[in-house]
Order: C-alpha cells, then sequence, then structure tokens
C-alpha cells in the first residue's frame, strides 16, 4: 500500500480530521459552538472467546447438562443433538435477537456459527440448524426439564462458593414477583387467564411468577419459576399469583433442600399463610407493609413508633443524601410476632421524600437495622435487573416464540439460562469494562449475535483466573 495513504487513515481513526486529496484539513465547526471532542471507546472484545470462558470456568458440566434432558424424537434419524438444539435457542437470548427469523436470518448460514456450536459442545461441527427444528421438538419436550437447568446452574455457583457474600445472616436473600407475558384479543388455549376491563373488553393471556436470587451489583439470577394459568375451559376460580406461589414455593424447597432463603415480597403477599410457610422452613422474609392492605396493623405499627423515639437511626447514603430508618418489634398478628422497618430517603435535588415499610419475621436491634431495612429494598432488582431487562432489554420475554404451550414454557425457560450467562458476562467477567465498551444490554445482545455469525472461536482459551461476582 501506498505510505502515504496511510498516514492519513491513521490519524482518521482518532479523531475529528477532516481529509481532503491527503492533506489534513479542520473540519468546519457551526458558529457559536464548539466541537465536541470524540470519547475514546475500547475496541469490544472476542464475546465468543468471553462466551467460552465462563461456560468453562462457572459451568464446565454444561453440556452434559443439557444432553440429559430427554429427547422425544424416537425415530433415531435426527439430524442434530437436542443438546445442539438447546444451546442454539439459548444463544438465541443471548445474543437479544428478539425473534426466531432474525436469528435464523443472521446465523443460518455462518461456518463460524457452526464451529462455535461444536466447541461449546464437544463434538464435530455439522453446520447450524434451522429453529424450526427447536421449535418441532420443543413442543414435544416436558418444559419442567428445561427448567431443570436453572437449578444446576445456580447450585453450581453456591457450591463454588460464587455467591458466598450474597448471603443475609446466612440466607440468599430472594425476591419473588410476578409479570404478563402475553396477551390476544381472544382465547389463545384453555389455559388462558381472562382479563376484563373497565370499558367492557376481554383480553386472555399467560403470566409469569418467578423468584430471583438478589445480589450486590444489581445482580439477579432467576432460580426457578410457575406459570400462572388456568388447568382448562372449566375451574371454579381463576388462577393467581397467590396460588402460584405456593406452588412455587414447594417446588424451590424442592430444587435446593438444603438452601436456606430470606424472601422479599410485595404487598400482595402480606398473608398469614405465606409468613407461616416462611418461618416452618427457617426462612426470613421481608414483605412491603402498606396501610390499603392492612389497617388494622398499620394503626398498631404508628402507635409503636410514637411510642419508641429512641429507635431511630440517619445515615449517610453513598451517592448523597440521608435515610431516617426507624423500626418496632413485637406486633401480634394471626398469632404471630412480627417486627417493622420504616425508611424515609431524602436524595439530593429531590422536592418529595420517599418512604418505605417492610415486615420482617425477626426481631430488629440497633446492630442490624442497617442490614435489614438494605436487604428489604433488594426487592426492586426482582423488576429492574429481573423482568424489567427481560422485558425492554433484549430478551422479548413478552413476544410470542410460539403459540404452542408447551414450547413457549421451554422457551421462558431458555430465555432464563441466558439471562444468568448474561449476568455472568457483563457483571463478572466484564463488570470493570462494561459501560465503556458496551453502554446497554441492547448494544452488547447487538454485539454478540454478530460475534455469533462471524467471529471464530480461539483455538485456545487463557485461565481466566478469578471472577468475582460480588462486589456492589
Amino acid at each position: 500500500m501506498d505510505p502515504a495513504v496511510q498516514a492519513p487513515e491513521i490519524a482518521h481513526q482518532g479523531g475529528d480530521e477532516g481529509f481532503s486529496r491527503g492533506v489534513e484539513e479542520p473540519r468546519p465547526q457551526p458558529k457559536g459552538k464548539k466541537g465536541r471532542p470524540k470519547k475514546f471507546r475500547p475496541p469490544p472484545p472476542n464475546l465468543i472467546r468471553d462466551l467460552a470462558v465462563v461456560l468453562g470456568h462457572f459451568f464446565p458440566d454444561f453440556s452434559a447438562w443439557l444432553g440429559e434432558v430427554d429427547d422425544p424424537r424416537c425415530g433415531g434419524q435426527a439430524v442434530y443433538a437436542l443438546k445442539t438444539l438447546l444451546l442454539l435457542g439459548t444463544l438465541l437470548f443471548l445474543g437479544h435477537a428478539a425473534s426466531r427469523n432474525h436469528f435464523n436470518n443472521r446465523i443460518r448460514d455462518s461456518l463460524e456459527m457452526a464451529h462455535t456450536l461444536a466447541k461449546l459442545l464437544g463434538c464435530a461441527p455439522d453446520g447450524v440448524p434451522h429453529l424450526d427444528t427447536l421449535e418441532k421438538v420443543l413442543r414435544e419436550t416436558d418444559p419442567a426439564q428445561i427448567e431443570a437447568l436453572l437449578p444446576k446452574l445456580v447450585r453450581r455457583l453456591i457450591r463454588m462458593k460464587a455467591l458466598d457474600k450474597w448471603r443475609v445472616r446466612g440466607r440468599f436473600p430472594l425476591a419473588i414477583d410476578g409479570t404478563g407475558l402475553y396477551v390476544f384479543r381472544d382465547r389463545h388455549c384453555p389455559h388462558c387467564v381472562k382479563t376484563e376491563h373497565s370499558s367492557g373488553t376481554a383480553t386472555y393471556g399467560h403470566k409469569l411468577l418467578a423468584a430471583f436470587l438478589a445480589g450486590p451489583g444489581g445482580y439477579a439470577l432467576p432460580v426457578a419459576f410457575e406459570f400462572i394459568e388456568n388447568p382448562g375451559l372449566e375451574y371454579d376460580k381463576q388462577d393467581c399469583e397467590i396460588k402460584a406461589f405456593h406452588r412455587l414455593e414447594a417446588r424451590i424447597r424442592l430444587l435446593y433442600p438444603q438452601t436456606r432463603f430470606h424472601l422479599l415480597l410485595d404487598a400482595i403477599y402480606a398473608d398469614q399463610h405465606v409468613m407461616r410457610k416462611a418461618i416452618r422452613h427457617g426462612w426470613a422474609y421481608s414483605i412491603t407493609f402498606k396501610e390499603s392492605d392492612m389497617p388494622a396493623l398499620w394503626r398498631e405499627a404508628q402507635s409503636l413508633l410514637a411510642l419508641s423515639p429512641e429507635q431511630v437511626r440517619t445515615v449517610q447514603l453513598p451517592r448523597g443524601g440521608t435515610r431516617r430508618i426507624r423500626w418496632i418489634n413485637d406486633m401480634a398478628y394471626e398469632e404471630m410476632t412480627l417486627s417493622a422497618v420504616s425508611q424515609t430517603e431524602t436524595l439530593p435535588g429531590d422536592v418529595e421524600e420517599h418512604s418505605f415499610a417492610h415486615l420482617h419475621a425477626e426481631p430488629i436491634d440497633g446492630l442490624n437495622f442497617v442490614e435489614t431495612a438494605r436487604v428489604a429494598r433488594m426487592r426492586w432488582q426482582c423488576e429492574n435487573q429481573g423482568f424489567n431487562v427481560l422485558e425492554n432489554g433484549g430478551f422479548a420475554l413478552e413476544h410470542v416464540y410460539s403459540r404452542t404451550n408447551a414450547a413457549a414454557k421451554c422457551y421462558v425457560g431458555l430465555m432464563c439460562v441466558a439471562h444468568i450467562l448474561q449476568q455472568l458476562l457483563t457483571k463478572g467477567l466484564r463488570a470493570d469494562e462494561f459501560k465503556s465498551m458496551f453502554r446497554t444490554f441492547r448494544n452488547y445482545g447487538a454485539l454478540m449475535l454478530e460475534a455469533l455469525r462471524s467471529v471464530p472461536m480461539p483455538q485456545s482459551l487463557d485461565p481466566p483466573g478469578q471472577i468475582r461476582l460480588s462486589s456492589a
């Protein structure tokens, strides 16, 4: 190449210079405005290598776990193994493709994608399957087997002590909340939940109740989920979030028999049956406390707060502002003894104060009030880093990936697996560089999809060293 051309090309990569006939010229600026220098943004890393490193470090048996899912095909003529299809479905969500057609159009003929699948699964490259093949298989697959991948991932993280600093008094914070999946004008299937609106119209939809392990730094790892759906066209009462909670709570105890949790719940769960179950299993809980839901207990709490002026502390917030914390103990409710924490937060620039109150199962004192108040507020991670990312951060939770009920549930399971991997990649391996390299999860997903299509898998992977998941 002509040396006279190389110099301006290199200069052009670094700033705002203009070029005319190979000579540097200042780019004209609008009158009255100063040029804003470009911010330096480092090039993105090899995201395919990152994926292989995280899987090898945290989940060396990931390929074997995918292979444990029962293959419903019994003809013996399957071209692609089921674990190849399941990995492809996971990468569909990790690449934020938002639809099966979009993902197919990007990676269908990619030789690099075939090599990536083969490298991650430990098999010979044999091409990239069409996602219609995955759809046909998932229609006959038991969704419970896909959901069973989640406890394998989470239990592995717990056993390798990667989440030890997440515990609060020996328990893991577990935020549980519900959200809508998709809505139809007409009944989609016999299991749809009917919603009647004030306008006189009705819609039919599917909903989801999910449990997220909340950790410092904004982690929200999905550990289990339960679908809110009717048993069929005939029923006495429709399914609801509280009914689904009791089914989900039983499943969590079955999947994590030796793990104790600190439940983080919304005001809808301020119910004696929910509280008794948590206490019976040695779990703690923090439940949003509202006057509208429990007026009698609220009045009692206000009276006890007035009689306990010494149980007040004011703490400074790291981002500025103050938080005033008050607490009370020994509230009688349905033959149980409850405690409550009230928080009033004042932030710089805010005209109004922000108030929060939560019910607790254990006594509060001057030593544990800060920790008790902090863990209660972590329930928001279920909505912000959990459902909000799944709905608006590129995963497209509300998109109808399949109109077949079984396949739709399987897609939710694969989406949750991808959500765990994305957090380990962005908040763990690339936590320090994430904002400078990607800025948003959507940008990260777009780069991941392009990497899946065109970036080769490295022949050898250097050990990642220590990947911390507990830094705030």
